[in-house]
């Protein structure tokens, strides 16, 4: 790693690993990794800033994670997750930081012990969200599907920049996608699940 290149503080990562929800495979022994900006503007990065308070959906910051397999240490997975600058705050200067970074290379690559790819100690599972009867769950995810979700739906393609949107992925196309837009119905339907 070259000191001189911009290094975020590894928390900062941490908590970013959590914002675009990423899932490390199971073999998954440790990650390294890269936050780098994008924009759906052109001319974004002429003034960073400007841009990110002029249209914060079009701002993105991406995690790029590199998970080193236990399986076979020569395998390296590489998993881009995206958030805008409207759905995870990022402070000035670091926008500015990673923005004059560019795109991730070698020697923007950090180290940092994030809980979500720290190999588990214990492979316990419970199946406490299968104990709900079957007559129960068909029911709530009638009501929920037909009836709210759909209007739901409805209301939410309608919105140009929805605040519920938690990540986008990006493909190495670089290509922008929404996240789902069902994801709160699919989440009360979790909770719910959860709960019973």
């Amino acid at each position: 790693m070259n000191c001189n290149s911009f290094q975020m503080d590894c928390a900062a990562i941490c908590l970013l690993t959590t914002a675009v929800q990423f899932i490390p495979l199971s073999s998954t022994i440790n990650c390294t990794f890269c936050v780098e900006a994008r924009s759906t503007y052109e001319h974004c990065f002429k003034d960073v800033i400007e841009c990110a308070y002029r249209d914060p959906s079009s701002l993105i910051i991406c995690l790029n994670v590199y998970e080193k397999n236990g399986d076979d240490p020569a395998i390296v997975q590489h998993t881009i997750r995206c958030i805008s600058y409207q759905d995870y705050y990022v402070p000035d200067e670091s926008i500015r930081q990673v923005s004059a970074g560019g795109s991730c290379a070698f020697e923007h690559i950090q180290r940092c012990e994030c809980d979500v790819c720290r190999t588990p100690t214990t492979t316990t599972t419970t199946t406490t969200t299968q104990i709900t009867p079957s007559m129960h769950r068909k029911k709530h995810h009638h009501h929920h599907h037909h009836k709210e979700g759909s209007s739901h739906n409805r209301k939410h393609d309608q919105l140009v920049y929805p605040n519920n949107t938690f990540a986008q992925q990006f493909r190495d196309s670089g290509l922008y996608l929404k996240s789902s837009p069902c994801f709160l119905s699919l989440f009360g339907l979790l909770l719910v699940q959860l709960l019973f």
